[in-house]
């Protein structure tokens, strides 16, 4: 009876519950989802959030509203059974910073189950911003500072009139941008001063500017940007020898010369100069040459500068018949660096020598008097590091002497000696001179030294005086006779 009545409890319950499941199996059942929003936005911008609501329900959902937690909405009517739709809500109810909002939606006193987003809220002067990508930190005078940027609106909307401020100042105009795109920008400045630059670069549009970007460069003179360097150079060379200068002529690869020359005003330099254009263009896998001195230019680089060791082309300048003494080769430096024209001189200096060599060296004056033989004296000097031989003092033109030559035979090295000549006035007059030269062999070879030439200088005796000495001489032989005959007459008449 119990089992009986329970039984029927239960068939009653479940005739009352069949109706209310049918009726909620059959109603509307909205189901959202977050298509995009921004994850950043600006003070006063309306916030676009894309969702799409479905209708998986049986029945038609009326009076959809879609709904934020910060009291956004809008209404999108009724939603069919098996529709899906996509929507567009715009926020404007929100803080700056980080927000945190909830969307759903509401129909039939029920509502979607909500979705959480999340974004950021900055002040409109942040929406541009402004980023170095690559720009040098030197250049040289006369050339153009180029530096690639990069301009972004991260706005969701276009904007307008955006440009680059360097205090204050325009240096490039970018215009428009659209949502969310990045513009790639190459600022190019011509004007700068020597030394170091300081920009302060500014992003700006009509809304705002972004924060200022500091660039820094450094400008040095064109002339700097070419260095010569001494790589080979003897300190001293004789007279007979040529004299080879070995200069380096090093260039940045990326300073932009052009016309660049290196040439020698000098008398007897051979080849007058080199013409290499531009330097990197012709060589471009320069030789790695060790050097001395800097001749010209700057070293930038502290390696070159410790090692000595430099990448460029190295050029050589031969001069011929060098002077005796210092010696001073002038080279003239020029080329092209962006808008300037450099033109540098500098100089090479060296020792030239006389060469070791037999030595004739008149050792006195040379005074002879009217009617008698000059006596000329010389000294031969064995400046040669090896011994001499066959060395003979002669006489250079026709004129007489006494030996016809001089023969020394042989002359160690440091030998000095003396080589003496009677020299017949009969056919000269004062102030004549007569010449002599070294004749020698050093190892089967025959030289001989430049011939010197020696003054005479006759002294002229007085005609009066002697004609004087003369007629007293005979004066006082006539006295002596007339004595003499006088005292013998007087014996004879005694």
């Amino acid at each position: 009876m119990k089992n009986k009545l329970l039984h029927g409890v239960i068939l009653i319950l479940i005739m009352a519950l069949f109706p209310l499941a049918h009726v909620a199996a059959d109603g509307p059942d909205l189901e959202l989802e977050i298509v995009s929003f921004p994850d950043l936005a600006f003070e006063g911008d309306r916030i676009p959030v894309e969702v799409t609501l479905s209708n998986v329900g049986d029945a038609i959902a009326p009076d959809v509203i879609l709904r934020t937690s910060k009291l956004d909405k809008k209404s999108l009517g009724d939603i069919q059974s098996g529709i899906e739709i996509q929507e567009t809500l715009y926020l404007q109810d929100y803080n700056s910073g980080n927000n945190r909002i909830d969307i759903f939606a509401t129909y039939a006193g029920m509502e979607s189950e909500r979705k959480t987003i999340k974004f950021e809220v900055r002040d409109p002067r942040e929406s541009i911003t402004l980023r170095i990508i690559d720009a040098p930190q030197l250049i040289y005078d006369g050339t153009i500072f180029v530096a690639d940027l990069e301009v972004k609106n991260l706005r969701q909307d276009a904007i307008s009139g955006a440009r680059i401020l360097n205090q204050g100042e325009v240096v490039y105009y970018v215009g428009a941008l659209e949502p969310n795109e990045t513009l790639p920008v190459t600022l190019r400045l011509k004007n700068y001063n020597i030394g170091t630059n300081n920009l302060a670069l500014v992003a700006d549009y009509e809304k705002g500017s972004a924060p200022s970007v500091p660039l820094g460069f450094e400008v040095v003179p064109a002339d700097s940007a070419v260095r010569v360097y001494l790589s080979a150079l003897s300190s001293s060379i004789y007279l007979s020898e040529n004299m080879e200068i070995s200069l380096v002529v090093s260039a940045p690869e990326d300073a932009g010369i052009s016309h660049l020359e290196l040439k020698s005003p000098t008398e007897g330099v051979q080849p007058a100069g080199y013409y290499l254009g531009e330097q990197v263009a012709e060589q471009e896998e320069p030789q790695t040459i060790e050097v001395g001195s800097l001749l010209t230019g700057s070293n930038t680089n502290e390696e070159e500068e410790e090692s000595r060791v430099v990448k460029g082309r190295e050029l050589t300048f031969t001069v011929t018949k060098p002077n005796v003494g210092n010696q001073t080769v002038i080279f003239e430096l020029n080329y092209r660096l962006g808008s300037s024209v450099v033109q540098e001189e500098f100089s090479v200096n060296t020792l030239v020598l006389d060469p070791p060599s037999i030595k004739l060296i008149q050792a006195e004056r040379v005074i002879a008097k009217e009617g008698e033989d000059a006596i000329v004296t010389l000294h031969v000097a064995n400046n040669l590091p090896v011994q001499a031989e066959s060395v003979t003092v002669v006489p250079v033109g026709e004129f007489e002497t006494l030996p016809s030559e001089f023969f020394i035979g042989e002359m160690s090295s440091g030998d000095f000696l003396p080589a003496n000549f009677k020299v017949p006035t009969d056919n000269f007059q004062d102030g004549d001179a007569v010449s002599f030269k070294v004749q020698y062999r050093v190892e089967r070879q025959n030289y001989e030294t430049p011939p010197i030439q020696t003054t005479i200088t006759i002294e002229k005796q007085s005609r009066s005086y002697v004609g004087l000495i003369v007629i007293l001489t005979i004066v006082v032989i006539i006295v002596i006779l007339a004595i003499w005959l006088l005292r013998r007459r007087r014996r004879w008449t005694q």
